[in-house]
């Protein structure tokens, strides 16, 4: 898939060499991001970890639509469908169903959660899960190589002529160690690293790279001014991209309202916000990019719709009302 999606970028942006460079740069940070990048861990962590469902006695559906470098006529379009339900206050099950689209490329899938928690040290809490996730990956020749003779600009490629198609299999694996104050957790995705589409270079196959997670905070809420501050950092890599972080500052007013400002260190600015109301919440994310890629693009949004299945106590955070086996 490397040198698939590499050639693609090239010989589509050969037409435009003020903007090949960009473009090139962004078909390697696809390349090295398998897996759809996210601002709704911070209020769905099940998105990047298997072991959270259940930690929480809240349980949801989210709906999330993701546009990325916007201003890109191949820019980076997600939907997903995610949710955690607690069984107990020891079992939980969850998933995510997402479909990501880069051009012509394009991944669905069904990831399968399932949690068991036990009590740790002091007033900690574990919990620990594993998703299995079967998937379809699809490479669509009609939006490269259009079956037309070609010009010296755009010439035309049999070797990306031909659409082709794969199911597969993988499994992501998650800890979550949380107390009524501190949390964090770590997590494998694509651990098997399963084959994808065949490659044309033997040497070099198609196979999905392990992505690593990891993520810590602390939420705190003040009962008498009904306002509550989460500091979080999340880590992420995969065999090509190195370490990545976010650093994230959430503040709650009545449980019914938050305020996101973050950094993103690929030099991107995050900020989003959050309203509650009844059974239902909507959550708006934004990261603004102020290096190379901002020169050529707009800002990636991110637009959620929340659905509470149990939420007894009518909040909006999921620290808030945690399954804690100590108590």
């Amino acid at each position: 898939m490397k040198n698939l999606l590499t050639n693609f970028f090239v010989n589509r942006l050969k037409k435009s060499n003020f903007l090949f460079s960009a473009f090139l740069f962004i078909s390697i940070n696809a390349l090295a991001q398998q897996l759809p990048l996210h601002n709704q861990y911070v209020y769905n962590p099940t998105v990047i970890n298997p072991s959270f469902p259940g930690v929480s006695a809240i349980s949801q559906v989210s709906l999330t639509n993701r546009s990325q470098w916007v201003g890109f006529s191949d820019g980076i379009k997600t939907l997903s469908l995610s949710g955690n339900y607690a069984l107990t206050e020891i079992h939980g099950v969850g998933g995510v169903l997402f479909q990501d689209n880069t051009g012509a490329y394009r991944i669905t899938a069904l990831e399968l959660d399932y949690s068991f928690k036990f009590p740790l040290l002091l007033d900690y809490t574990m919990s620990l899960g594993i998703g299995l996730v079967p998937y379809q990956y699809l490479y669509d020749s009609n939006l490269v190589n259009p079956n037309t003779p070609g010009s010296i600009n755009n010439p035309f490629d049999p070797v990306l002529d031909v659409s082709d198609k794969v199911m597969g299999f993988d499994m992501n694996f998650g800890m979550f160690i949380y107390s009524d104050f501190i949390f964090g957790g770590i997590s494998i995705l694509n651990m098997i690293q399963s084959s994808t589409i065949p490659s044309f270079d033997d040497e070099i196959p198609n196979q999905l790279v392990r992505h690593y997670y990891a993520l810590a905070g602390y939420h705190y809420f003040n009962d008498a001014s009904k306002i509550g501050v989460e500091q979080t950092i999340l880590m992420r890599s995969t065999a090509y991209s190195g370490l990545q972080f976010d650093f994230n500052l959430k503040t709650d007013f009545n449980d019914s309202f938050y305020l996101l400002c973050g950094y993103r260190t690929n030099q991107e600015i995050l900020a989003g916000f959050g309203i509650k109301y009844g059974k239902f919440g909507f959550v708006y994310n934004i990261d603004i990019n102020y290096g190379e890629i901002g020169e050529y693009s707009n800002s990636s949004h991110e637009i959620g719709i929340i659905y509470y299945l149990h939420n007894a106590r009518n909040l909006f955070s999921w620290n808030r009302d945690l399954n804690l086996q100590y108590k």
